[in-house]
């Protein structure tokens, strides 16, 4: 992070934006991205990783649409809404630091008064570094491995909001500096020779990617007499003198370093359940960045990574593939990493070996969250009673998991509404309901029933008003034109609001609003889901939860809609019966469904029941490179089949291109691996002199 120097009046591009009749979301105006794009460098202004890939975005350093002091565990509502359009409060940010910070907002303190003009906002004692404001480098420093460690309290408060230690981000400053270093040897080797002076001053101005490490690296150069200093550094490094940690010896950072390791340590150990570490909960953000299973269950050796998703709000992944190829395995394994033993004793009853693959010795699931510097680990072997393992004993995070078959409750059935942090139990029981939404909602305090019913609300496709009547024992459904009870309600809707109030009873335990963070868990999402609500089940789920990370499995295309870019991963067997996961997938947005459903997504070789049973058939045979007269009598057979409807080409041209596309696709099929494009082309060629050839005979 480096200071952004911002200029104290807006530029016309802002005032523009402004003074627009009608104007848009900020994130919406190409223009306005554009220009404030490059006005801060093309790059996020924590983290400083490049513009790439629409990786970036436009936020705000005062949250404006409710905050929460991280601090103290303070939410307001109301802050900073006032700020929505004011110049200072504007920057640019990556997608994984907007989500990190979220409307976290740390004070020493309390909010300034609603409404505050700029003079009492700057008495908040604010603990977010202000790039625009603060000189970051004065506040932290980098270790050789481009780890990021904190002088100030500031600078630790910084990094950990924003997570600004991912490992993304620390190999990606590693391989920086190893650049640039090698830059600065040719540099002092050649003399000071211009080109090479040049390239360094171009390393080191504000567009430059990653740049506080580098101008870091670089003063300890200079101040370690490895490097000359010269004139053209000064815009950067304006005197030597003034260089950051002059005074401070190698072995005071190490310290510094140990000391901010240790820290982290203590942070990372907290029980969500336990009030007293609310604070370090609220502190930092908390979602699966990936996760690694080991022979638990039919899964052998499987990794999938949550860190991809383009989504501005939580990430969402939904997962594909055949019955039986162990997509709710995956949720079980992540449900009973993260639950806690406490949970694990009350639900699980059987023994760990249980869960073993019968073909192994040992197994382990490994589960890592965001903000946290290790995974959460339980392993098992044929010998285990209970799961052992490594971050494993304390809950971490609120989680919900639900199996394909999601009941309502019987009339009668009583729950006292214990207050959950792990509501898993009907993803191991189908039997286990949801909850009695009538009765807990009438049971709700004023305050936490306005908190869960804007939740249940937001999930509606028409607007929507719940209302308590009779002495809060009937609850009734306002829509402009009829007032119905909830008994009326069609049995679609009844579930889905059952199942968003059994995640707002869970939230609500340590979120003050429906602003709530923490997993949710889904098998079969599309399970007994009219087409309409399969179509907008995710945008829905989005729109009441956003801050809700969701991991859901399905067998219907409808519910892949609202999904954004690698949010879909397929699960699948290769030729060794091991699984395997394809999460480089085509963005499916503005697909049809019969494309969807023959794209990689669902695999089918055609939509007609006939055909895709007639080319399961063909590519079997097709991946035998020398087939006997057998498989070369039926291959005949089936083409005959295929050409009656038109699926083989009618010009020899067509006709060797298919066969040349089919024996590829075929190919790739048997080995359960993606097109590698490199590699295509000459494949195709390949094939086609060899069908040439064929055909010549």
């Amino acid at each position: 992070m480096i200071r952004v120097y911002q200029k104290k009046k807006p530029e016309p591009f802002f005032n523009a934006w402004i003074e627009h009749p009608n104007p848009e979301d900020i994130n919406s105006n190409e223009e306005f991205r554009k220009n404030f794009f490059n006005y801060c460098n093309n790059k996020c202004v924590f983290c400083e990783t490049p513009l790439r890939n629409n990786n970036l975005v436009i936020g705000f350093y005062r949250p404006i649409k409710g905050a929460l002091n991280t601090i103290n565990g303070q939410f307001s509502k109301q802050h900073y809404s006032w700020l929505a359009k004011e110049w200072s409060n504007i920057l640019v940010l990556c997608i994984e630091c907007n989500r990190a910070k979220s409307n976290r907002f740390p004070i020493d303190g309390e909010f300034c008064s609603l409404y505050s003009d700029n003079i009492e906002i700057n008495k908040e004692k604010r603990l977010l570094l202000n790039p625009f404001k603060d000189y970051p480098e004065r506040n932290y420093f980098y270790d050789e491995e481009g780890m990021l460690i904190p002088k100030t309290k500031k600078g630790k408060v910084t990094i950990d909001l924003l997570n600004l230690n991912r490992p993304s981000l620390i190999d990606e400053r590693k391989g920086e500096i190893i650049e640039f270093n090698n830059l600065c040897l040719h540099f002092r080797d050649s003399n000071r020779d211009e080109n090479h002076l040049n390239r360094l001053v171009r390393e080191i101005n504000p567009e430059s990617p990653f740049t506080g490490i580098k101008r870091f690296h670089l003063k300890q150069m200079i101040e370690n007499d490895l490097i000359p200093y010269s004139s053209e550094f000064h815009p950067y490094i304006p005197d030597p003198s003034l260089i950051l940690y002059h005074n401070t010896s190698f072995n005071d950072l190490i310290l510094i370093k140990e000391e901010y390791v240790k820290k982290i340590e203590i942070d990372n150990s907290f029980n969500v359940t336990n009030q007293k570490d609310l604070h370090k909960y609220l502190s930092r953000q908390r979602y699966i960045e990936y996760i690694v299973i080991k022979n638990f269950k039919g899964l052998t050796n499987l990794k999938i990574d949550f860190r991809s998703s383009r989504s501005i709000g939580a990430p969402w992944l939904m997962i594909l593939g055949e019955n039986g190829v162990g997509k709710s395995s995956i949720l079980q394994a992540i449900s009973i990493a993260l639950m806690g033993d406490i949970k694990r004793k009350d639900i699980i009853r059987k023994d760990a070996s249980n869960f073993l693959n019968n073909k192994q010795n040992s197994g382990y699931v490994s589960v890592k969250l965001s903000g946290m510097m290790d995974a959460i680990t339980i392993e098992f072997d044929r010998n285990s009673e209970t799961f052992k393992g490594s971050n494993h004993i304390d809950p971490r995070i609120l989680i919900l998991a639900y199996g394909s078959t999601r009941l309502l409750p019987n009339k009668g059935e009583l729950d006292n509404f214990t207050p959950s942090w792990a509501r898993v139990e009907n993803l191991f029981d189908p039997f286990q309901p949801l909850v009695d939404v009538e009765s807990y909602l009438a049971w709700l305090k004023y305050e936490d029933f306005e908190k869960v019913k804007i939740a249940i609300e937001n999930i509606f496709f028409e607007k929507v008003e719940i209302i308590r009547t009779g002495d809060n024992k009937e609850i009734k459904f306002k829509f402009p034109n009829s007032i119905v009870k909830l008994e009326d309600l069609s049995d679609g809707y009844k579930t889905i609001i059952a199942l968003a109030t059994d995640i707002m009873m869970v939230m609500k335990n340590r979120w003050r609003s429906y602003d709530a963070e923490g997993v949710v868990l889904i098998d079969e999402l599309d399970a007994h889901l009219h087409p309409r609500w399969n179509i907008e089940i995710v945008k829905r789920l989005r729109n009441a939860f956003p801050k809700i990370q969701f991991i859901a499995t399905s067998h219907n295309p409808l519910t892949l809609r609202g999904l954004l870019e690698n949010e879909i991963a397929v699960l699948v067997e290769d030729s060794n019966n091991e699984n395997t996961v394809i999460q480089d997938l085509p963005e499916q947005k503005g697909m049809k469904i019969e494309e969807i459903l023959t794209s990689k997504y669902f695999g089918l070789y055609d939509t007609l029941p006939e055909l895709n049973d007639i080319f399961q058939e063909y590519y079997s045979l097709l991946v035998h490179p020398f087939p006997n007269n057998s498989q070369q009598e039926r291959i005949d057979e089936l083409e005959k089949n295929l050409a009656v409807y038109r699926k083989l080409g009618l010009t020899r041209r067509d006709q060797l291109f298919y066969k040349a596309i089919d024996i590829y696709l075929a190919k790739e099929k048997e080995e359960n691996k993606q097109v590698d494009i490199d590699s295509f082309t000459q494949d195709i060629e390949n094939i086609i002199d060899f069908l040439q050839r064929m055909f010549e005979k």
